[in-house]
């Protein structure tokens, strides 16, 4: 076994802890008083445990069960068939082995009846699910890990690194999320897969053709997984450019078009083939909460009435940055300290960062459904440039300071109460 390998599996033994310790404490939060503060079912493990199976949460199942739900006209989930096609190849055999247990007489049946007579059929669907959720953190986690290593030269503090990865398995969107079945894990995955495409000493090389275009279509499939991939397509943009300096703007254009339109084809792949089946494509975001579109219908007001609509969905916006406000803080502290002492920072990634923090900012606030859920988003971004904020080698009283910072607001989200969706 080589070394590299040895190193990943330490640090996913490691980040696995983090989040069984964090997720399976969440379980003894204060459960909602009311049923009105939550969408969905709160399901009692005992009389002082639960948690909330959200809402969303049926449809997906219910989808991944039978996959032929996508080519119904108008199906909430058709925007993202690759998420519930993932949800059938691991709910399946999820679903095997709980009817083999049952069989066994190793899973009570009892265990089952338990459940809300909908679920029931769905158990199998659900563990899979949740298995997702902890793939999908992990490897943000790990992700996260590779890149504040990358940021440090290799010299990072262990002992840091393991502070800041509290964050990540303890937040308000685990808590809320972890355990029932819905896509807010991708919270912290899009960002730093962003991060990784813009990185110097990390990003892909995009400087051969074939290796642009396989770029452009492989993560164009991310689209149909979870919406927010969409901003990977500017960090592609802006990373060929980087790498292709030399290009005149003519031809600049034209590979830009070119990655834009490999990009979109599997999208518009889907939407063919539902063409095809006599289905109109149908977006739940936006018919529902008319996520962007809000903009063509506000174009289309007298000027007065589009300023009153841009200020009052930029208000909504400003109500759910409290949700980054404890690492917003982290980070004005921290660029408090360097333009005092005037440590060297690494300017390239300085900038990467700070552009896809203002990316994502825009696209959000921009985007015309508002939740705390979504501008959390921000916060890997937000502890990646804390890592780079760091100054060259950091005092260890520090690093145990910031690991009673990260166990004190571990603590704060075990027992405060909500969010429960």
């Amino acid at each position: 076994m080589t070394t590299s390998l040895r190193r990943l599996l330490r640090r996913a033994a490691y980040c696995t802890g983090l989040i069984l310790l964090a997720t399976v404490s969440f379980l003894f939060s204060p459960a909602p008083r009311t049923e009105a503060e939550y969408c969905g079912t709160y399901l009692h493990l005992t009389s002082f445990a639960g948690f909330t199976a959200n809402c969303d949460g049926f449809v997906y199942m219910e989808d991944a069960r039978h996959p032929a739900h996508l080519l119904e006209p108008r199906e909430v989930r058709q925007s993202r068939p690759l998420f519930i096609l993932v949800g059938a190849a691991v709910g399946y055999p999820c679903t095997w082995l709980v009817e083999a247990l049952t069989a066994s007489g190793l899973l009570p049946k009892q265990v089952i009846q338990r459940l809300p007579p909908k679920y029931q059929p769905l158990l199998g669907f659900y563990i899979g699910y949740v298995l997702l959720n902890y793939a999908v953190l992990l490897a943000s986690m790990l992700l996260f890990a590779h890149l504040y290593y990358r940021l440090t030269n290799g010299q990072g503090s262990r002992l840091l690194l393991g502070a800041l990865l509290v964050f990540f398995a303890s937040n308000q969107v685990t808590k809320a999320f972890f355990w029932t079945v819905h896509q807010q894990m991708f919270t912290f995955l899009v960002p730093l897969f962003c991060a990784w495409l813009l990185l110097q000493s990390t990003r892909p090389n995009l400087e051969r053709s074939r290796r642009v275009a396989a770029w452009a279509f492989l993560t164009g499939l991310l689209a149909l997984v979870y919406g927010s991939f969409v901003l990977v397509l500017p960090c592609l943009l802006c990373g060929f450019w980087q790498q292709n300096r030399p290009l005149r703007p003519a031809r600049l254009l034209g590979n830009w078009l070119g990655i834009a339109l490999l990009f979109l084809l599997p999208t518009l792949l889907w939407i063919g083939l539902l063409q095809l089946l006599g289905v109109t494509y149908y977006n739940h975001e936006a018919e529902a909460y008319h996520q962007l579109v809000w903009l063509l219908d506000a174009f289309r007001l007298p000027w007065p009435e589009f300023v009153s609509q841009v200020a009052e969905n930029g208000y909504r916006f400003l109500e759910t940055l409290p949700a980054v406000g404890f690492f917003a803080g982290l980070v004005l502290g921290l660029l408090g300290l360097w333009r005092y002492y005037k440590w060297p920072i690494r300017r390239q990634a300085l900038f990467a960062v700070v552009g896809l923090l203002a990316l994502f900012t825009s696209f959000f606030a921009v985007l015309g459904y508002y939740q705390p859920r979504l501008t959390f988003i921000l916060v890997p971004l937000l502890l990646c440039l804390w890592v780079i904020l760091l100054p060259p080698q950091p005092p260890r009283w520090s690093v145990w300071v910031l690991m009673g910072v990260a166990l004190g607001w571990h603590v704060w989200q075990v027992v405060s109460y909500g969010p429960f969706s």
